[in-house]
């Protein structure tokens, strides 16, 4: 499967992460990695009436200069060009603390051409300033 340069600049244009070099970090951030994510499910509770609201929080690693939620909206964005791949591994919750779930990160042959591009404009524009 190839980019094509509209899906390249679809991608860049509607990224989270406003900068060739933060895209860059991140896309090699999460080449190869194993990372543990914590899932918080809070449910309605019909019987008792508690807990009106339904929510998920998930607790992601940070790089430096990315806020956590910027990074979060980046990997679903990766997701849906195919740049990354995520592998899920869940973990037995124990009682009374949230699900634990180990993901593995990976770039795709596309992830791999993307941070190839993204390599070229950010020695581009180091090179301009």
């Amino acid at each position: 499967m190839k980019l094509s340069d509209e899906k390249l600049i679809e991608f860049l244009w509607k990224s989270s992460l406003k900068s060739f070099p933060a895209m860059l970090d991140a896309l090699r951030y999460l080449d190869g990695k194993w990372v543990q994510e914590e899932a918080e499910y809070e449910l309605f509770d019909g019987a008792m009436g508690d807990n009106p609201t339904e929510s998920i929080q998930i607790r992601i690693p940070q790089i430096r200069g990315i806020q956590a939620n910027a990074l979060l909206a980046f990997v679903i964005h990766a997701q849906a060009f195919s740049l990354i791949a995520r592998r899920p591994k869940g973990m037995a919750a124990q009682r009374g603390s949230p699900e634990e779930i180990v993901a593995f990160y990976e770039l795709t042959p596309l992830g791999s051409y993307v941070v190839k591009v993204l390599e070229i404009l950010t020695d581009i524009s180091e090179g301009i300033q």
